[in-house]
């Protein structure tokens, strides 16, 4: 039987390599290889996939030249200088930007993917004439301290070494943006959006994050930071499923869409916390402060929310199947098409809270007449 013919691996018989042949590579130049020729292993074959016009493979190609010592370097900084693809050249910048070898930290400086914007001063004077995008700007070392900066787009720029003491990015977008090494003290971060962004050695003590998303930003050893922050990163980046966070601070703290399974926050401040959609099952939430917080659709199954005050919380679609909500204070609240069958009230007070299609203990959505 017959099969169909492969491509054959390395050269035989001294002959040279034809287009859809595989050539191995460190055996025999890649220069010497046909332009649809597969050149496998060796720096010729990362060399040849630095030109795949996928950009995809070029993009996962890039890592692998960190393995080739100063022949890698040397393309990693080609690929910066003069990839046709930018997306190719800000991945090699944010390696090289990394390594510590003179000739890397110079290319950077001289490549720079990031669109110059005027620096710090060119960015004041734009954004009081109303301009808000400064998507990809190179703003290393520019000093915006206590600038006014709120709803700026600073997507994927570059503020590396800044100093932004007091600054105001409020509802900001530094989705991936560099932050390694700046001075973030005290600046207002309520309601942006980190995502992403690279804060590796930053200065971040007493900074503002009500509402503020840290999701996928990277942080080091080096990066200075109160407790009160550390935890909220945490929990946005690894939940807190069986954590004892009991006492802490997570006021007005994004905590949407986590899993918080059997979590103790025994007495905890979540005053104004989001925690829309949260899995709160069988939490220890014992006479904690939700006063304000948004719970809408969050799962409260066989939580333990003995004594705790729910004043104008925002509970609709909440799920308390089995929860123990004796002595609790939801008054003003927002209990519509809550789910309270099987829970726990002894003790409930409930002052002026809406109600409308709310399943109560008993399991029927008929208001008991001690209600």
């Amino acid at each position: 039987m017959t099969g169909n013919p492969q491509p054959a691996v390395g050269i035989s018989q001294g002959s040279r390599p034809t287009s859809w042949d595989l050539v191995l590579g460190g055996q025999r130049s890649v220069g010497s290889a046909p332009s649809h020729a597969l050149v496998l292993g060796g720096i010729e074959g990362v060399q040849r996939r630095l030109t795949h016009a996928d950009e995809a493979v070029r993009l996962a190609t890039l890592p692998q030249l960190l393995n080739y010592g100063p022949a890698g370097l040397t393309h990693l900084i080609e690929a910066l200088a003069s990839n046709s693809s930018w997306a190719v050249r800000l991945a090699a910048w944010r390696l090289l930007s990394q390594l510590q070898q003179p000739e890397a930290q110079a290319a950077c400086r001289t490549y720079s993917p990031f669109r110059p914007v005027g620096g710090s001063q060119g960015v004041i004077v734009a954004y009081r004439r109303g301009e808000r995008n400064f998507s990809y700007a190179d703003l290393e070392n520019a000093d915006l301290q206590e600038a006014r900066l709120g709803g700026i787009n600073l997507l994927e720029a570059n503020l590396r070494g800044s100093h932004l003491r007091f600054c105001n990015f409020s509802g900001a977008k530094l989705q991936q943006t560099d932050f390694r090494q700046a001075d973030l003290q005290r600046v207002k971060l309520s309601g942006a959006d980190l995502k992403g962004a690279d804060l590796r050695g930053a200065d971040l003590r007493g900074v503002k994050v009500s509402g503020t998303s840290l999701r996928g930003s990277q942080l080091s050893e080096e990066t200075l930071l109160e407790e009160r922050l550390r935890h909220i990163w945490h929990l946005q980046n690894y939940g807190g499923q069986g954590q004892d966070l009991s006492g802490q601070d997570l006021s007005k703290a994004d905590l949407r869409d986590l899993v918080l399974c059997q979590i103790k926050l025994r007495d905890s401040d979540l005053n104004g916390a989001d925690l829309r959609g949260s899995n709160l099952e069988g939490a220890d939430l014992r006479g904690a402060y939700l006063h304000r917080a948004d719970l809408r659709g969050a799962n409260l199954q066989n939580a333990d929310l003995e004594g705790a005050d729910l004043t104008g919380t925002e509970l609709r679609h909440a799920q308390f199947q089995g929860a123990n909500l004796r002595r609790a204070d939801i008054s003003r609240a927002n209990l519509d098409q809550a789910n309270l069958e099987g829970s726990l009230i002894e003790g409930l007070k409930h002052s002026a809270t809406l109600i409308t299609g709310v399943i109560f203990p008993d399991g029927t959505p008929l208001k008991p007449w001690w209600w």
